[in-house]
């Protein structure tokens, strides 16, 4: 009797402190509640329903489907086309990335000096383009890149680059010339992000490093060389990961100026999934195994940037 006795008291007790142990964990999921089914409904079902009509062949209209296994990801594989799409994105991430970091980083040095009452409007002014929709940055390269009223090419024979307006490129009807303009817009766009995360670095640097070398006798490209790139470059590694994640995505900017135009120039891998499932016959299927092969991309990009880059990499 006396040991059942205890045991109510004890086995209370064990009972209110398993209530402690589970209350904040399940106080925690229902916070995270929310999150976890947006998740669930515009993530993780769309990636499964996506990845389930890689493997299937789908008629163009009606929901009828047939079952093809790997022939999705053969074809695209095997054709010389979608080859050409791949090298157009490579070469469009290869264009945006290092000029809008390079830009970026050059920006953010100069507007780390005193620039006055109006530091701010500036920083303010070059992240406008952040801000900007990618329809509205399309429409208003479009008439920077006009071949008649175009400012663009208005400037070049102003500075004395060609002598008329007849000789300045044709910049979105070229097939020479689109990508470039193509990847100009992207670059701009980009560049307001680019700037504050790279100003940010900047200013994260310790004074003292350039006192010292300021009695050593560097001069500012000398410090800029051997102080504030080398401590910039966790920044310069965060740039660069997020960049190319973000160019091999871009697709609002080639929809507005090209439309993957002129003799698809400026088809990249992302304005190719959007043409096989919208446009003509749709293929779902096969644009379905299109942004698969996209995604195993950018995941290897990103590895191969944390595999190679992250050794140069320097903290404080």
């Amino acid at each position: 009797m006396a040991q059942s006795t205890l045991d109510g008291p004890t086995a209370a007790r064990s009972t209110v402190k398993a209530r402690k142990r589970v209350w904040p964990t399940l106080e925690a999921y229902l916070y995270l509640a929310p999150t976890l089914i947006g998740l669930l409904i515009f993530v993780f079902i769309p990636i499964f329903t996506s990845f389930q009509l890689s493997l299937n062949r789908i008629a163009p209209f009606g929901n009828q489907t047939r079952f093809v296994g790997l022939d999705n990801y053969v074809t695209l594989l095997t054709s010389a086309d979608y080859w050409d799409t791949v090298r157009i994105t490579f070469l469009f991430v290869l264009g945006t990335v290092p000029t809008g970091i390079a830009l970026a980083v050059a920006l953010a040095i100069l507007l780390s000096y005193p620039v006055g009452r109006m530091a701010w409007f500036y920083r303010a002014l070059i992240f406008v383009p952040v801000i900007i929709s990618s329809a509205v940055t399309g429409v208003l390269f479009r008439w920077l890149y006009h071949p008649v009223v175009g400012y663009l090419s208005y400037w070049m024979v102003q500075l004395g680059i060609f002598e008329n307006m007849q000789q300045a490129p044709n910049w979105l009807g070229s097939k020479e010339w689109a990508l470039v303009a193509v990847i100009i817009a992207t670059a701009w766009r980009q560049l307001g992000f680019n700037v504050i995360i790279a100003l940010a670095g900047v200013q994260n640097i310790d004074e003292s490093f350039y006192d010292a070398a300021k009695v050593d006798g560097a001069g500012i490209l000398q410090r800029i060389r051997h102080i504030t790139l080398p401590l910039l470059s966790p920044t310069l590694f965060f740039l660069l990961v997020i960049n190319v994640i973000y160019s091999f995505q871009a697709f609002g900017e080639i929809n507005i100026l090209t439309q993957g135009g002129p003799g698809r120039a400026t088809t990249t891998m992302v304005y190719s999934i959007f043409e096989t499932a919208f446009v003509g016959t749709p293929q779902r299927g096969l644009a379905s195994a299109q942004a698969y092969i996209l995604a195993v991309m950018v995941i290897s990009m990103s590895f191969i940037n944390f595999a190679t880059a992250s050794r140069r990499v320097h903290y404080q």
